[in-house]
């Protein structure tokens, strides 16, 4: 079978014609069989995963109750990680209290999912194409 049409499209950086062929072990199955072995090596201690991606168990029942509430809010228009105006003033309160440093909350607090997300969006306000950056191994070169 040949390859479809946009295998040769996908960019060089992430691996060119030959995205998606490796027999390589992707990185989140590296962690997942890591995760695997630290409880199988000491199931006596509770393991704490805070990465983002899939839960390995369902949430208990009064955290999705309190989720659906807070889904159904007219302010979290459907999803709960918007930054509701009282946490963008809260943060602008803490930057001008800690840091001396004066934010408009509507424009100038971005909420993010997370650190990682945060960081990974915060280089294309100031990367133009062509320009020579560093990236972090390991990172999400995207």
């Amino acid at each position: 079978m040949s390859d479809p049409y946009f295998q040769k499209l996908f960019a060089k950086r992430i691996g060119g014609a030959n995205y998606g062929k490796s027999s390589e072990i992707y990185k989140f199955e590296k962690i997942k069989r890591a995760k695997r072995k630290v409880l199988a090596e000491h199931p006596e201690r509770p393991l704490l995963d805070f990465g983002i991606g899939e839960n390995d168990e369902m949430a208990p029942e009064s955290v999705r109750r309190v989720m659906a509430e807070e889904i159904n809010r007219p302010e979290n228009r459907g999803y709960a990680d918007n930054g509701i105006p009282a946490f963008r003033e809260a943060a602008a309160r803490f930057m001008l209290r800690e840091f001396g440093v004066r934010l408009d909350p509507d424009r100038e607090i971005n909420h993010c999912i997370g650190t990682k997300t945060a960081l990974a969006m915060l280089p294309a306000v100031f990367i133009d194409p062509g320009d020579i950056t560093l990236m972090t191994v390991p990172g999400y070169p995207v």
